[in-house]
């Protein structure tokens, strides 16, 4: 008999081979389906604690050490290799050690056919993958996972809304994007500071899963901004019913560190495909709606149609043209008269922005004004207002005529400026006029939201001699009480009372206003003048200072001078 003789160096190649396998943890194992015989090394009970020959096969040790979660996964692998559906083995799945642990293992195989094309082994490598894994997950969690709410975050929600769509279109189904958004959110933060508003956020997030868990799954965009994505619906009420759910569950005050805050939701929903086979246009669209929402007074849901996908795009063109009207001379400032009705003669103006763009042509306040604001331009509109105001109020006393003072609207975001009480002042003072030639016109949400700061700042105005008035009165807070705390000497009371004057109920509230303001020496104006009767219920009432169409309607600098020259 021959004896196979191995040289040193082959000899200890196989041992350096060996200890790499051992040192990497990798066990290497054979199967003989034929005979039910199971091998493998040391590494794998190294890895299992098993005894590795209590198992005659592969199936066997899957059935024994797999989590029941991955046991059916891990079972399909092995039997589509062993038919032949795919041409290498590979299966990852998680193990319960004979100690208790939990781990991650990988198994890697191939196999041996004879000539019938039978199998007499499957052999291959098994490794511990524990520590990749979680690895991995530390990396996906910190990369597609919000750190406050641990909800997935927006480029999850990408990933998963354009599988879903693919398998949506592929199914003849429809799904929905419900974008949720919290009112007022901004606010608490800057009010009660981030930490509380990220406890805030928490809370919210946690009962949102509650309304929604059942439906579809909740992601968080980023600050206040949340997205219910829903892979399936039976019906558009359906949708309601989810919506409404969130809606009334808001109705309940949080209650987060013995503090009760009441908060509202505005919510936004687009279905798919029917509204856009994109993801990115599907979360515009959604975004679209829920702004509708807050434009309808927010607490409410809106499903997005084409319309408000035009109406995005014209404030896309206002916001770009807004950029460039100052410095192409696109604005323009027209005069309403106030009139003091016993005297007969102008008391003073209201100075009103008017926009009158190439490509869009004359332009609502209404409609650019909000648009200002959210973009920030506002702050330079304003400050061409104040100037252009106080170098015409200067050209007329300049000319001597008559009238108390000029009112101009002042944004919440202006009065918010560092330097908005300086700005003021140093304006006056370069045009030499008087400060109490001037007027700032303040709404009464904005005069409440502010800060102590900036309270002081109005009343040092007025110490100076700058009028302050509330402008549309009563439609907002509507709260008597806090006219005695925040600084103001004027109040216009809004055209939406002077319209109904003649009802009983109307005209006792503007009497109330009217022996208030009385009390209290505030001036008072009455807008939205349009009828000979309303003037005349008005002074029966004690309000003799007006304005409005009746009068006159807001007039250009030409025609503003000739009423001057006759008052």
């Amino acid at each position: 008999m021959k004896v196979q003789k191995y040289n040193s160096d082959y000899i200890e190649t196989l041992k350096m081979y060996k200890q790499a396998i051992e040192e990497a943890n990798i066990a290497v194992w054979q199967w003989n389906p034929k005979k039910n015989v199971f091998f493998a090394s040391t590494a794998l009970k190294a890895i299992t604690q098993y005894d590795i020959n209590s198992f005659n096969s592969l199936f066997s040790f899957i059935k024994k050490i797999a989590i029941h979660e991955d046991r059916e996964s891990a079972i399909n692998d092995l039997n589509f290799f062993m038919e032949g559906k795919v041409s290498f083995y590979r299966s990852e799945f998680r193990i319960v050690t004979k100690a208790n642990e939990l781990k991650w293992i990988l198994f890697k195989g191939n196999m041996i056919k004879n000539e019938n094309g039978e199998v007499n082994s499957i052999f291959g490598v098994a490794s511990d993958i524990t520590e990749e894994k979680n690895s991995k997950k530390a990396f996906v969690e910190n990369v597609y996972y919000d750190s406050v709410t641990k909800l997935p975050n927006r480029d999850l929600f990408l990933i998963d809304i354009k599988n879903i769509l693919q398998k949506t279109i592929y199914l003849n189904q429809e799904g929905a994007i419900i974008f949720v958004d919290l009112d007022n959110f901004k606010s608490i933060n800057d009010t009660l500071g981030h930490d509380f508003g990220d406890l805030i956020l928490k809370v919210f997030s946690q009962l949102l899963n509650i309304c929604v868990k059942d439906y579809g799954n909740l992601y968080r965009l980023g600050g206040d901004e949340f997205i219910v994505l829903i892979e399936k619906f039976d019906s558009i009420e359906k949708l309601e019913e989810i919506c409404n759910m969130i809606l009334d569950y808001c109705k309940k005050p949080f209650e987060i560190n013995e503090k009760q805050l009441y908060m509202t939701t505005s919510i936004g929903i687009s279905i798919f495909p029917r509204d856009s086979y994109d993801a990115n246009d599907l979360l515009k669209f959604a975004d679209l709606a829920m702004y509708e929402s807050k434009a309808r007074g927010k607490n409410t849901c809106t499903f997005f149609e084409q319309a408000l996908s035009e109406s995005y795009t014209r404030r896309i063109l206002i916001e770009n043209e807004l950029k460039e009207a100052i410095k192409n001379n696109e604005f323009s400032i027209v005069y309403q008269p106030q009139i003091d009705a016993l005297e007969n003669r102008i008391f003073g103006f209201e100075a009103l922005l008017r926009w009158n763009n190439k490509k869009l042509g004359f332009v609502s306040p209404a409609e650019f004004i909000p648009i200002a604001e959210r973009t920030g331009i506002i702050l330079d509109i304003g400050n061409w207002v104040l100037n252009k105001v106080c170098k015409k109020i200067r050209e007329f006393k300049a000319k001597k005529y008559r009238f108390n003072n000029v009112a101009i609207n002042v944004s919440p975001i202006q009065t918010k400026e560092t330097n908005f009480k300086d700005k003021i002042i140093n304006v006056c003072k370069e045009n030499e006029i008087a400060l109490s030639l001037l007027e700032i016109e303040i709404t009464e949400r904005t005069l409440i939201e502010l800060n102590d700061e900036k309270i002081a700042d109005l009343y040092e105005l007025i110490k100076k001699g700058i009028n302050i008035s509330i402008d549309d009165f009563g439609t907002g807070y509507s709260s008597l009480s806090y006219l005695t705390v925040i600084p103001i000497n004027t109040l216009k009371i809004d055209k939406s009372f002077i319209d109904n004057i003649e009802d009983e109920k109307n005209r006792a509230v503007i009497e109330c206003i009217l022996n208030l303001s009385k009390s209290l020496k505030y001036k008072v104006i009455a807008e939205g003048v349009e009828l000979k009767d309303q003037l005349e219920i008005l002074m029966n009432l004690g309000c003799n200072i007006v304005q409005g169409y009746y009068f006159s309607k807001p007039v250009g600098e030409d025609e503003l001078e000739e009423m001057l020259k006759n008052n």
